[in-house]
């Protein structure tokens, strides 16, 4: 189905894919053609006075254009191929034999040696697919087309499973199930289409390119989700998302501003065409926003639910969360419209921020500093005595106790919670002393003896505090 592009206040973009229904057009876009430029390290085709170098280990098939190539010297691969197209001529120059002592130019190497994956989803182009489209259905999906450009050079990996696809062009040719197993196995197919069995057995099974299910179809591609995300994660923009919480959405494997919706649906009575004609025409309503563009791709998850991942290709900003928020409550209303919906749950990035002002560790570090601040600020308000909060290493309130010996005059006050505090010198007459002195050797005290109270006044300023001891003591 051709892109659907639906223009909100003359400024929002919504590019609607609907693959579920129908099959799309996949183009593979590397090559390895001696003519384009970015196939040489020097971002250039190697010209007269140059010498053109093939790695030992090249293993793409390298296709000529149908016209006279100049080069000074040619390095070819231990085990490669360059193909002629009929018309092609190749000349080395004279300069390497001349006075001049070899070729003047540089040595320009052939950069793509090795055959490029199918699973790569940068290899694939389709008007379809866009930011929004999960990596593994930027590949060829159960019902689409595959097409490949015989004019160009190229050589791609496939996987050892079987590949199903809706139908395969190769120029204008049309294969049938037949003739494409007969080119897999010829000279040219078998350069330009590599398996990592020992055999290279390459396996391409055709379906139809239309979807006979009314609900949808599945991309069928989700078991390729390693091979796809060990290419695709690589290329992941993971420190200039500038949204709050970032989602991933089935299938992709990137996490992404914006949003996706799963849904739930009763199969007797939902319908992929009639509900993609609905949300178009609801979402063309939406007349407050302006400026951004936003992409949506609708696909069919392997468990049968519908997936709708919303997705800018401009900055993250707060507009594309509120979009989110009202195509939220559009696909909830189909539920009470009798369109078979049975249960919408949306996963949202939430608010934006400025990614070149502030990190994920800046945001949470300026807001514990704003909360550290603000009870500093309350503490001071209340109490006046910032330092004393700040400084102290115990509490006021801890046990205070009396040390003094008979035979000095020296009197210490000690908190358990903060160490020695004060040394008096204070006079008072010890209750003990005398008694003691008056006490015959052969009197006992009771082990009821005891000093059960020794109040010191620590309310009181140091100058003139007091210390009382009580004795209770009972005499056997």
């Amino acid at each position: 189905m051709p892109p659907r592009t639906i223009a909100v206040a003359a400024a929002l973009l919504l590019s609607f894919s609907a693959g579920v229904a129908d099959g799309a057009t996949k183009k593979w876009t590397p090559n390895a053609d001696f003519e384009d430029p970015g196939n040489w390290d020097a971002g250039r085709v190697p010209s007269a006075i140059d010498v053109v170098a093939f790695q030992e280990d090249t293993a793409v098939p390298v296709v000529l254009p149908s016209a006279r190539v100049d080069v000074c010297e040619l390095v070819l691969p231990v085990n490669g191929q360059l193909v002629l197209e009929p018309n092609s001529r190749v000349f080395f120059s004279a300069s390497s034999g001349n006075a001049t002592g070899g070729c003047t130019g540089r040595t320009v190497k052939f950069k793509r040696n090795a055959p490029t994956e199918w699973t790569d989803p940068d290899n694939w182009s389709s008007e379809n697919a866009n930011c929004a489209t999960p990596h593994v259905e930027r590949i060829p999906c159960a019902h689409d087309t595959v097409a490949f450009n015989p004019g160009n050079s190229f050589s791609v990996v496939v996987p050892d499973v079987p590949i199903i696809v809706g139908a395969v062009k190769y120029g204008n040719q049309t294969f049938s199930q037949n003739e494409l197993n007969e080119f897999l196995v010829s000279d040219i197919g078998d350069q330009e289409f590599k398996s990592t069995s020992p055999n290279n057995d390459v396996s391409i099974k055709l379906t139809e390119m239309l979807c006979d299910d009314s609900t949808g179809c599945e991309c069928g591609t989700l078991e390729y989700i390693d091979q796809v995300c060990k290419l695709a994660s690589k290329r992941c923009d993971i420190k200039n998302l500038g949204c709050i919480s970032p989602v991933q959405p089935i299938g992709h494997c990137c996490r992404i501003c914006g949003a996706y919706f799963s849904i739930r649906y009763n199969p007797s009575k939902f319908d992929i065409l009639k509900f993609n004609k609905e949300f178009k025409t609801d979402t063309a309503k939406i007349k407050s926003y302006k400026k951004y563009k936003i992409f949506d791709h609708t696909g069919k998850l392997s468990n049968g639910n519908i997936q709708i991942v919303l997705a800018s290709d401009d900055k993250y900003v707060d507009e594309v969360n509120e979009f989110a928020k009202t195509v939220n409550s559009i696909l909830i209303s189909y539920i009470e419209r009798d369109l078979g919906i049975t249960d919408v749950e949306m996963f949202g990035s939430g608010l934006s921020y400025n990614v070149d002002g502030m990190t994920y560790g800046q945001i949470a570090l300026t807001t514990c500093t704003i909360i550290i601040s603000c009870m500093m600020a309350i503490i001071f308000y209340y109490t006046n005595d910032w330092k004393s909060f700040l400084f102290r290493s115990g509490s006021d309130t801890g046990a205070v106790f009396v040390k003094f010996e008979n035979n000095t005059n020296d009197v210490e006050l000690i908190n358990e919670s903060r160490g020695r505090l004060h040394q008096r010198k204070s006079s008072f007459e010890n209750p003990t002393y005398g008694a003691m002195e008056n006490l015959n050797q052969t009197q006992t005290f009771s082990d009821d003896l005891s000093y059960s109270h020794l109040a010191v006044s620590s309310m009181m300023p140091i100058n003139a505090m007091d210390v009382e001891l009580k004795e209770t003591s009972e005499q056997k």
